[in-house]
C-alpha cells in the first residue's frame, strides 16, 4: 500500500516539479537521485521515482538516473556539492543538514535545502530482554547495545557494542 501512495504522489507531484527544469538551449537535461545501498529501501524507492519522471521523457525532455550511495549523508553533501540534484535522506540527517550540525558541522547551515515529500515514518524502537532491567530509556546506561550493522555504524562514527 505504502508504494501504491508514493507511486500516486509522484505521479500527481512530477510533472509539475520538473516543468521548469529544461532550458531552450538544452535538448535533454539529466537528473541524479542519489539514494543508499542496493539492499535498502532507498535504493529501489530511487528507481520507482526515475522510472515514473522517464515515462514523460519525450515530453519534459529530461532523464532520471538513480544509484546506490553511502545513505543520506552522503547524498545531502552529494545535493550540497551540486553532484545530485535530489537525494533520499532520512529527517533528522535532513535536520542537521539544513542546520549545520552533527556530521555537517564543518560545512555549516545549508539553508537552501528543501525537502520535496516524505516516503515514511521511522519510529526509534528500544527492544530489551524481559530479565535486562530496562525499562524505560535511562535504563539503559551503563549496558551493552547494538547500533546496527558494522558498515553503518562506521559511518556514522559509532562505537558497535553488539
Amino acid at each position: 500500500m505504502i508504494w501504491f501512495r508514493v507511486l500516486l504522489l509522484f505521479s500527481l507531484i512530477v510533472p509539475g516539479f520538473f516543468a521548469g527544469a529544461t532550458h531552450a538551449d538544452d535538448p535533454e537535461s539529466e537528473f541524479f537521485i542519489g539514494t543508499g545501498g542496493k539492499g535498502g529501501v532507498y535504493f529501489p524507492t530511487g528507481r520507482a521515482i526515475c522510472r515514473l519522471v522517464n515515462k514523460g521523457s519525450r515530453k519534459h525532455r529530461i532523464q532520471c538516473n538513480s544509484g546506490s550511495t553511502a545513505g543520506s549523508v552522503a547524498n545531502l553533501k552529494g545535493i550540497r556539492a551540486g553532484e545530485m540534484e535530489m537525494g533520499i535522506a532520512q529527517s533528522d540527517w535532513h535536520f542537521h543538514s539544513y542546520h549545520g550540525t552533527s556530521s555537517f558541522r564543518d560545512d555549516g547551515s545549508f539553508a537552501g535545502l528543501r525537502s520535496v515529500f516524505s516516503l515514511h515514518p521511522e519510529s526509534f524502537t528500544v527492544v530489551a530482554r524481559a530479565d535486562s532491567g530496562v525499562r524505560r530509556l535511562r535504563d539503559l546506561k551503563g549496558k551493552r547495545i547494538n547500533l546496527g550493522s558494522p558498515d553503518t555504524v562506521d559511518k556514522l562514527g559509532l562505537e558497535n557494542s553488539a
